[in-house]
């Protein structure tokens, strides 16, 4: 009975495993949808005075001008004024609105875009405490010294766009350069799941279960 029992919930978390996802997907999807209509809202309301077409195809409009405005303050920013006058205006908001640069950054992460975007650079698996350390962490290298040593950063689970900064000797860090920092960035996020792929495109030294210069 007890081997029925565990068959039947090993089954249920399998058929949870595959569907959940899905569910939370077409949740998202739903949210997004209902975001950009409430967002266009407004516009709608005023193209529907004028132009008097349906309503799906005023939504399409409203979201064709909300991608444009998109792409045209994107233009903008790329000028050097539009960055002086972005970059005061974010300064402004983030003393009003603490949380602003916490959606920021996660967006930003997630977008892959931006010149302050912490999360660029080399991927490297680094030994906090010493390079004999059984112990490693991934982490993103953000500064090399004259000296050899490295500035890294090590994400944590599951935001990758918070973490530590360390400095350390150029003895503890291993660049990987096989790995993506989106894969790296990936594993972080899922909590190391698929940290064996990851590392089996990595060349590593016999007997170690991780790549480490000695």
């Amino acid at each position: 009975m007890s081997r029925l029992r565990s068959l039947l919930f090993t089954t249920l978390l399998g058929g949870l495993a595959v569907i959940l996802p899905l569910l939370l997907f077409v949740a998202l999807v739903r949210w997004l949808v209902g975001l950009l209509r409430s967002l266009a809202e407004p516009l709608t309301g005023l193209l529907a005075d004028h132009i008097g077409a349906a309503a799906p195809l005023l939504f399409l409009i409203t979201v064709a001008a909300l991608v444009a405005a998109c792409f045209v303050t994107g233009l903008v920013v790329r000028t050097r004024f539009g960055a002086l006058l972005h970059e005061h205006f974010e300064t402004w908001l983030g003393r009003i609105a603490p949380g602003y640069r916490m959606v920021r950054d996660t967006v930003v992460q997630l977008l892959g875009t931006g010149d302050r975007n912490a999360l660029r650079g080399e991927v490297a698996l680094v030994r906090l405490y010493g390079a004999q350390a059984p112990a490693a962490q991934i982490a993103i290298v953000t500064a090399r010294h004259a000296g050899g040593g490295f500035t890294v950063y090590v994400p944590t689970a599951p935001l990758p766009t918070q973490g530590f900064v360390y400095h350390l000797p150029g003895e503890c860090v291993q660049l990987l350069p096989q790995v993506r920092i989106e894969v790296a960035m990936r594993m972080v996020f899922a909590c190391g799941a698929g940290a064996a792929e990851m590392f089996a495109n990595v060349s590593t030294e016999e007997g170690q279960p991780f790549p480490i210069k000695r």
